[in-house]
């Protein structure tokens, strides 16, 4: 069966959360450290570190903030660099802000192409003479 997995439960083996985890969480997060980092961090398993969140939303609570932080600054940067004109960084918001993608026909598909085939150049007397139908054109 597809979905998340049983809540896991704490064991008496698996203490609680000494005093300032949440606070070790957060700064880990927001400077991009992975779960397992984190974990590692902590000195504890990626297992229990995933039970300490489910049980523990203060816990969870900082992993979120930190990851919005990170998130915050790096959009930043990001968005400071393309404001002083670097291309890429342009490009890069474009696509993942605004869904933009290059070589895109998208609304392009189902427009109407007209084309006008106009004559090469002539002189005013053969002009006039398809104007007033003096020859003929080849349309049949």
């Amino acid at each position: 069966m597809a979905g998340k997995p049983d809540r896991v439960k704490c064991t008496a083996s698996q203490k609680k959360p000494p005093k300032h985890t949440a606070d070790k969480v957060l700064e880990m997060s927001k400077n991009g450290v992975s779960i397992k980092g984190i974990a590692h961090g902590l000195n504890i398993s990626a297992d229990l570190f995933r039970a300490w969140r489910e049980n523990y939303p203060e816990i969870q609570k900082a992993l979120d903030e930190g990851r919005e932080r990170e998130h915050g600054e790096l959009h930043g940067a990001l968005m400071d660099q393309a404001r002083a004109g670097n291309v890429t960084a342009s490009i890069f918001l474009l696509k993942c802000r605004h869904g933009y993608r290059e070589g895109d026909q998208g609304d392009l598909a189902n427009r109407v192409s007209v084309t006008f085939n106009l004559p090469g150049p002539q002189s005013v007397e053969d002009f006039s003479k398809v104007i007033n139908g003096e020859v003929d054109r080849g349309d049949d």
